[in-house]
Parts: C-alpha cells; structure tokens; sequence
C-alpha cells in the first residue's frame, strides 16, 4: 500500500526569518502544524549546516543551484571570460574558480543537506547562461545537458546513502523540461544512482507553453506531459505545486542582454516568468489524484508569512486540504 502523501512547504532560513514568522504569532513549529502540513522543504544553499538543527522539520531539502554550471564543469575558459571579468567574480558564484572545486563545494553542499536527515534531496537540472535568461537562444540541447548533469551527479553521488532519494527537478530553461520523454528516459538511464526520481515543478513545466492562458489549461498541459511519459511518470515522487501563467510576459518581453545587468534584475525577470502563485481551482486535485505523489510541497512566493499562510491555505482549499490520494485509480 502506497504511504501517505506528504504536504510540506517550502522554507529558506535567512537572517530575520525568525522574528519575520514571529509576526504572524507563530513559531515555526507552530506555521507548520497551524496549517496541518507534515514539515518542510529546507532550502541549503551553503557549505556548512545552520546553526541551528531543522531536522524536526525537514523533510526534505532543496540543494543549491547554479543556473549556469557548464561552462565551470567543461573548464571552458572562453565562455566564462565573457561573463565573469575577474576570478573574484568567479569565485562570487561558484565559490571557487576551478572544476575540482566547484565539484568539492556540491560535495559539501551535500554533507550540510544531511546533517538535517532529511528524506529526500532536491537537484536541478538545467542549464542557462546570464545572457540567455534574456535572449532565450539558447546554445545547448537538453540532451546535452541532462547527459553532462548526470555526470556531475555521477562524480559525487557517493555522498548520498542508499535510504536517502534524489529527486531531480524540470525548469524551463535547456534540461530536464520533462517534454521529451527520450531525454527523461536517457537521463535517468545513466544515473548512477539506485533511489532516484522526479521532483516535477508544475509551474516551471506550465512555463515551457507560454500558450497556458487559465489554471484549467496549465493542469490539463500538465496531465497531458506527465501522461506522455508513459512507465518514466512513475519517476515522480514529489510535486513542487504552484501556479504559473506567463505566457504573455513571455511573448512580449524584449530579447535583449544587458551586460550590465544585475544580479537583482536577473532575478526581478525570471520572477516575471516563474511566478510561483496558488492554484485555486480544484482541477488541480486530479493532478493529485494520477501521479500520487509522496510530497506536495506547496511553493510559493510571499510578501510575508501571514500573506505565505494565506497562500498556502488557498492552494490546500484548491487540493481538497483533507483529500486522500493514496487509493484513487489512475
């Protein structure tokens, strides 16, 4: 008998949050079981653990990411001159200036994630330069960089133990987008890696069809791409569930590259396409219902925790907030 689904949220613990959640009247503890959710999905986007322990909390955790890896990992001088003018800036985003550091700091990443024993880990898998955040022309297939993904993984897969599951995670950028169900299916083929799965973001997959107009077509988009894996859906084990509607942002956005650009206006753009926002129609609950999964992590974007709590409460609404999913039929 399949185990209970699990809904979590997401949670990334900065300087302030502490007193930040104190605002709502709550503790963390409280947020969490306030809104009858069963943890959370810890973001550790460091070298080293917190100083304080989550492991009460976390059921999972988020790994850090960088949006542009490929170049780093192929040592490929050439496009890393182009956006990085020193090795100061270098080490800025990677944390060091060569391949076998860089591959060092994942390892450490991985051993900061496990000091919260948490049940799974969180892994994207995508690649975007700076500029092509921007232009969206991008340079590289998705087989191309699913297969060099994989052998990233494959370089420091040891650190992971047997009992703890590796999700991999669709954006929309060139990887794993989950729209090519040969490039899953070869992805997962040379993971080396036995407890492995899928952490299927609806919102990133919603933002691969800028033609989704209403949460009734990004769900049925969603049915349709999950259903197109064929045996591969039963990869998935944990939704990232929000709400993305995009499209004409997407359209009609200027495909342009500010070399000039920020870190924050990077970030103001892509925030622009992957909004992150709660799905209100209760469609989204045959979602639910066909991939079963083990964790619905309700991502989502917030002002606050008391507009993070209001967000929340109208996704679970949406989702049937007591609904079983464990013994529906496909």
């Amino acid at each position: 008998m399949r185990r209970k689904t699990k809904h979590l949220c997401n949670y990334c613990f900065m300087p302030g949050q502490e007193k930040a959640i104190l605002k709502t009247g709550k503790t963390l503890e409280q947020f969490v079981a306030g809104l009858g959710l069963d943890g959370i999905e810890l973001l550790v986007y460091r070298n080293v653990p917190y100083f304080e322990s989550f492991e009460h909390l976390a059921v999972g955790v988020h790994l850090n990411y960088w949006p542009m890896w490929l170049a780093m990992y192929r040592n490929d001088k050439e496009v890393l001159s182009r956006f990085f003018t020193s090795k100061d800036a270098l080490k800025d985003y990677y944390g060091t200036t060569y391949c076998m550091g860089w591959l060092r700091n994942i390892r450490d990443n991985i051993k900061a994630a496990l000091v919260e024993n948490p049940e799974y880990l969180v892994w994207h898998v995508a690649e975007c330069t700076f500029e092509e955040v921007f232009t969206f022309k991008f340079e590289h297939s998705d087989m191309d960089v699913v297969t060099a993904a994989a052998a990233v993984f494959n370089r420091v897969a040891d650190e992971v133990p047997e009992n703890v599951l590796v999700l991999f995670e669709n954006l929309w950028w060139p990887g794993l987008r989950l729209t090519e169900p040969a490039v899953v299916r070869a992805f997962f083929e040379k993971i080396k890696h036995k407890n492995v799965g899928i952490m299927l973001d609806t919102g990133h997959l919603m933002n691969t069809n800028p033609e989704l107009q209403t949460e009734e077509d990004g769900i049925e988009y969603i049915l349709k791409t999950v259903k197109a894996l064929g045996e591969d859906r039963k990869l998935i084990r944990g939704l990232h569930l929000n709400c993305s509607l995009s499209g004409d942002y997407v359209k009609t956005f200027e495909r342009v590259f500010d070399s000039e650009s920020s870190n924050i206006e990077r970030m103001k753009h892509v925030i622009k396409i992957d909004q992150h926002r709660p799905f209100t129609d209760k469609a989204v609950q045959k979602l639910l219902r066909f991939i079963k999964p083990d964790y619905v992590v309700h991502e989502l974007a917030y002002r606050d925790f008391s507009d993070f709590e209001k967000n929340i409460e109208v996704q679970l609404t949406a989702c049937g907030r007591k609904l079983s999913i464990d013994d529906e039929g496909d």
